[in-house]
């Protein structure tokens, strides 16, 4: 199977046999780094599409899965040191020219003669291995200076194509059917509820209130129905209906 790849200004290609696989710029170079080789959905990966794994003898597989291993080490050491978007006061040249030179770092990634065909204008590859696929769009994204940021979410790295501000990915998070950056704004979201004043002051007369069970100094049944008269209290002064100072107040006198 040959594998012919190319990129556009937004995507990037994979060709196998006539068969297209198109992902966003760079998703496959930051997926690669998290690969695990001992889970069989790695072998999916983009990066492996011009090879059948089934064919594979359990030697060469055994070499490949050492080769894309020590590659995401090597890649990895080069985005902690150039692509990470948290060293903004160097240019991306710059910051390259000292991973080059950094006597500390290793393993270093490093570049070779890559051959590369020009088709209507763009740069395509016939790779003959993994290391050329990487380097194929590792220089691309030292040439556009893209930079990449880990995702509060899942901490793996994703490219900054969009807004430079964008903290989350669009992976999947965790075994949930939500992205990282839609869990990240879910979270914010309570995050910035559960601050609230007036959430707060809700919460602690509800806690006090419930702890009053334990210690008979309320029915269940009497503190269900509180919490329902508090919660439409408690929604009003959301809704700016009413102060929290009359919120607290009602707290206090129910």
């Amino acid at each position: 199977m040959e594998l012919k790849i190319y990129f556009t200004k937004d995507d990037e290609h994979f060709i196998v046999d006539y068969n297209v696989i198109a992902n966003p710029f760079a998703t496959s170079l930051a997926d690669f780094l998290y690969l695990d080789f001992s889970q069989d959905d790695a072998w999916s990966h983009t990066f492996f599409s011009g090879v059948d794994i089934s064919q594979l003898s359990a030697a060469k597989k055994k070499q490949l899965i050492a080769e894309a291993t020590a590659l995401q080490k090597r890649l990895g050491t080069l985005f902690d040191a150039v692509f990470d978007a948290i060293h903004t006061e160097h240019t991306m040249q710059e910051k390259l020219a000292w991973y080059s030179q950094a006597r500390d770092i290793d393993p270093r990634f490093s570049f070779s003669d890559l051959t590369i065909r020009y088709e209507r204008m763009q740069p395509d590859l016939y790779p003959k291995s993994i290391e050329e696929i990487a380097e194929f769009f590792v220089r691309e994204c030292l040439r556009r200076e893209l930079r990449f940021r880990r995702c509060k979410s899942c901490g793996k790295y994703f490219a900054l194509t969009g807004y430079s501000n964008t903290e989350y990915c669009d992976r999947l998070f965790g075994n949930s059917d939500k992205t990282c950056k839609e869990a990240g704004a879910v979270r914010l979201y309570r995050t910035k509820i559960i601050a609230d004043p007036k959430i707060q002051a809700y919460n602690r007369a509800y806690k006090k209130r419930f702890a009053w069970i334990k210690y008979k100094k309320i029915s269940k049944e009497a503190f269900y129905d509180w919490s329902e008269r508090a919660r439409v209290q408690r929604d009003r002064c959301l809704a700016g209906e009413i102060t929290l100072e009359d919120l607290e107040k009602w707290l206090r006198e129910n």
